[in-house]
C-alpha cells in the first residue's frame, strides 16, 4: 500500500519561508510515527493543514461535520487552520516546529476514534516525541554496495530543515563524502529519485526514475581525493 501523505498547504509559499523544507521532512517523519495507528477502512489518503490568514480560529466546527463517523471524501482529511495572528517568518526554528506540532495535534485530536486502531492519545503521543527529536532523516537509497578502490560504500540521502545532501558513507569508518547539496529540501521529493547506479572506472552514474531528469554523474577519484586532502 502506498504511505499515506500528510502535508501543508499554505497558498502563496513566499509568505512562510523555508515552510517547503518543514513539509518535506515532516512527511518523512510522519509517516512510521503515525501511519501504521490509521485505520486503512477509512480509506484516507491524505491528511493536510491548510494555512488560512483569513480567519482567527481554527476552522473546527466544519472539519468535524465532513469527517468524523465518515470516509472522507476522495480520500482528504483537510483542516483550515489560523495563521491571521502568526508572522511565521519571526519564529525560530524550535517555534516552528512547535506551532506545526501542535496543529497535527489539533487535526488527529478533532478527529472520531473509528479514523485510528490505537488509542487516540498514541498518536498525540507520538507528536509530541516529534517535537522533541531533531528534525533531521537518514535514507539509504539502495541496499546494494558501492565498490570502489577495494572500499565499501553506501549511498544515502541526509535530510534536514536547512538542506539535503546526498552522499556517500564509507563502511570502513562511516566517513561522508558528499556527492550534492539542496537548499530546497523538497526537491529531493523529484530530483533525487533513483532507481539504480552504475560505476565505470572512476564515474558513478545515479539513474532518476523520472524520464524528464539527466542522469546524476560523479568524479569519485576527485571528490575522494578532495575530502581526503
Amino acid at each position: 500500500m502506498r504511505n499515506i501523505w500528510f502535508t501543508i498547504y499554505t497558498g502563496n509559499i513566499d509568505e512562510y519561508n523555508g515552510i517547503a523544507n518543514y513539509r518535506t521532512l515532516l512527511e518523512i517523519l510522519m509517516i512510521p510515527a503515525i501511519q501504521d495507528k490509521i485505520n486503512k477502512e477509512k480509506k484516507a489518503k491524505k491528511f493536510m493543514l491548510m494555512f488560512s490568514k483569513k480567519t482567527e480560529h481554527d476552522n473546527l466546527e466544519d472539519f468535524r461535520k465532513l469527517h468524523n463517523h465518515k470516509k472522507p471524501y476522495d480520500g482528504i482529511v483537510n483542516l483550515y487552520i489560523a495563521t491571521k495572528n502568526i508572522d511565521w517568518n519571526s519564529l525560530s526554528e524550535q517555534e516552528k516546529k512547535n506551532f506545526l506540532i501542535e496543529k497535527w495535534k489539533v487535526l488527529f485530536g478533532n478527529l472520531s476514534d473509528d479514523y485510528f486502531l490505537v488509542d487516540k492519545s498514541e498518536v498525540i503521543d507520538s507528536l509530541e516525541q516529534l517535537r522533541k527529536e531533531d528534525w533531521k532523516h537518514t535514507s539509504l537509497l539502495f541496499k546494494k554496495k558501492l565498490k570502489y578502490n577495494k572500499e565499501s560504500y553506501s549511498i544515502v540521502l541526509d535530510i534536514s530543515v536547512e538542506k539535503a545532501k546526498l552522499a556517500l558513507v564509507r563502511e570502513a569508518d562511516e566517513k561522508r563524502f558528499i556527492l550534492k547539496e539542496y537548499d530546497e529540501v523538497w526537491r529531493v521529493m523529484t530530483d533525487a529519485i533513483f532507481k539504480n547506479f552504475n560505476l565505470e572506472g572512476d564515474i558513478l552514474t545515479l539513474e532518476n526514475k523520472s524520464l524528464f531528469l539527466s542522469p546524476e554523474q560523479f568524479d569519485l577519484k576527485k571528490l575522494i581525493k578532495d575530502l581526503e586532502n
